[in-house]
């Protein structure tokens, strides 16, 4: 019996060991963040539903989270490419795909590919006040998934919805007129480093 866990916990070594590793992750943004639950706004596109007129900003900062702590990491593949990936409180396991990614002296900008949920975000934050907008998007609903089975009939591959990781981007649906179910628009301060 002990030799036999002996046997599998030295195949277990030599397989693992075996194996390369191709990624490798660094931190490179740490944000902490905190949204003002006044000034969250919501665009939907049935306004006239009375789930839109009792609209709930209390609520909204409970599933959306007002307070947050923001990461992008940097993930290296094997071929001197890398992916970035923001974490937070929604998107907290793998973290999300991020489609673009910029850091200037003042700004940070940065925008995810839609999820497999259909939710995207998009940051803009001031780097010199902390002052930013966060914009949540939902695309969860039948029709925008009918839109776009209908877009993606009529695509030929060199024009194509998805890039070539089959990804979704906020330009595209932008671009193809795609109109997401709901909108939410947060204000409020993301300070880098930990501890508002």
């Amino acid at each position: 019996m002990i030799k036999n866990k002996v046997k599998f916990l030295l195949t277990s070594l030599i397989l693992f060991s075996s194996f390369e590793v191709h990624g490798e992750t660094t931190n490179v943004l740490r944000l902490s963040c905190e949204y003002d639950p006044n000034l969250i706004k919501k665009k939907s596109t049935n306004a006239d539903s009375p789930e839109s007129e009792n609209f709930n900003t209390i609520e909204t900062c409970k599933s959306l989270n007002c307070k947050d702590i923001v990461e992008v990491n940097k993930i290296k593949k094997s071929n001197d490419e890398a992916e970035y990936r923001l974490r937070n409180s929604w998107f907290n396991h793998q973290g999300i795909l991020l489609d673009d990614f910029l850091i200037t002296e003042n700004t940070i900008s940065f925008n995810t590919f839609v999820s497999q949920a259909y939710f995207l975000e998009s940051y803009l934050i001031d780097r010199v006040s902390g002052k930013t907008k966060r914009t949540f998007y939902r695309f969860d609903n039948p029709d925008f998934f009918f839109k776009l089975k209908k877009l993606e009939k009529s695509t030929t591959n060199s024009n194509s919805l998805f890039n070539e990781k089959g990804k979704l981007s906020l330009k595209t649906i932008n671009s193809f007129s795609l109109e997401p179910w709901e909108i939410f628009f947060f204000e409020g301060k993301c300070l880098e480093g930990v501890g508002l």
